[in-house]
């Protein structure tokens, strides 16, 4: 059966709405025309709410330096000289996922931290934040132009109240020290050997040296976690915190291990020798924070990565 549609013109289609009477039938041109006249008109008479400028994560502030927007919301002060972080930094707000991982699940509110190598002070944020108020972080930087970085980063954040920075350099005998720096590397910055310079290491300075125990002992009486970043000089940070790590049997270790840099430092089996005598188990990070177990004995020949330590699962 066919079905027959009624056309009907525009104004009496005006007069059945009118009379509340619906029909199927479709609006003429002038109608569909009228309306939108009407939306033009509505239009240009609305005031339109302006486009939101796109929110910058990067501001340049002269003198070679910069501010930018971690990738959690925080404000970072970087060098822009510098080759290594800066760019990863102001360009994506991160760095080292692997490491930073790792932290979001060893950081716990309230703990006792220290920080050996805090640079700029990208993951001091991080565990500063994790920790919050009741925590005590100990950031320990010795290259001056990163230690001006940090205390800037760290009062911008508010995060000052809860981190102490400590301009001083973390070995197993109190003293003054020579480093040696890469200019082009703000994190490069490493005690220096008595052989000399290495490639590239062109900027030496002298800091003050101390030991763990020396400078946190009595304040602290243990800690929670200990991050290491000091460009082979982890051995001499470990040794020097003896008795802080004596103190604290729930201790986290999360350091870069480096046996090419530590071996003209140290004896690298009788350190892992002294480590597995304190109980200390490894786990080699992994990507996304995933934590691989490491038998003792391959710690010597290991790559360069980072490495936690624990007596128990670090979990």
């Amino acid at each position: 059966m066919a079905t027959t549609v009624k056309r009907i013109g525009p104004l009496a289609a005006e007069r059945m709405e009118r009379q509340g009477t619906a029909s199927v039938a479709a609006p003429g041109p002038l109608r569909l025309a009228g309306r939108g006249l009407t939306r033009l008109l509505g239009g240009l008479t609305r005031p339109r709410t302006p486009p939101t400028a796109p929110r910058s994560t990067y501001c340049y502030l002269g003198n070679n330096r910069a501010l930018a927007l971690t990738h959690r919301g925080h404000k970072i002060y970087l060098d822009t000289r510098d080759i290594g972080m800066t760019p990863h930094i102001a360009l994506h707000g991160t760095w080292e996922d692997e490491v930073e991982a790792a932290l979001a699940r060893l950081v716990k509110p309230r703990q006792r931290i220290i920080e050996v190598g805090a640079n700029m002070g990208y993951h001091t944020l991080a565990m500063a934040h994790g920790i919050g108020p009741g925590g005590d972080l100990h950031a320990i930087e010795a290259n001056p132009q990163a230690l001006a970085l940090l205390r800037a980063t760290l009062m911008v954040n508010g995060l000052d109240k809860v981190t102490t920075v400590h301009g001083v350099a973390a070995l197993d005998q109190a003293g003054d020290v020579e480093f040696d720096a890469d200019p082009n590397h703000i994190g490069s910055g490493h005690w220096a050997l008595p052989a000399g310079e290495a490639r590239g290491y062109t900027t030496r300075f002298t800091v003050p040296a101390v030991t763990l125990d020396e400078l946190l002992l009595d304040r602290i009486g243990r800690m929670d976690l200990l991050r290491m970043d000091a460009e082979g000089s982890e051995p001499q940070v470990l040794r020097g915190a003896a008795r802080l790590i004596a103190n604290s049997p729930n201790l986290r270790i999360l350091t870069e291990w480096a046996p090419g840099m530590m071996v003209v430092r140290t004896d690298i089996d009788a350190l892992v020798a002294w480590l597995d005598g304190m109980g200390f188990r490894f786990w080699r990070i992994g990507p996304h924070g995933r934590l691989d177990p490491v038998p003792s004995r391959h710690l010597v020949a290991l790559a360069h990565c980072d490495l936690v330590m624990s007596r128990q699962d670090p979990d």
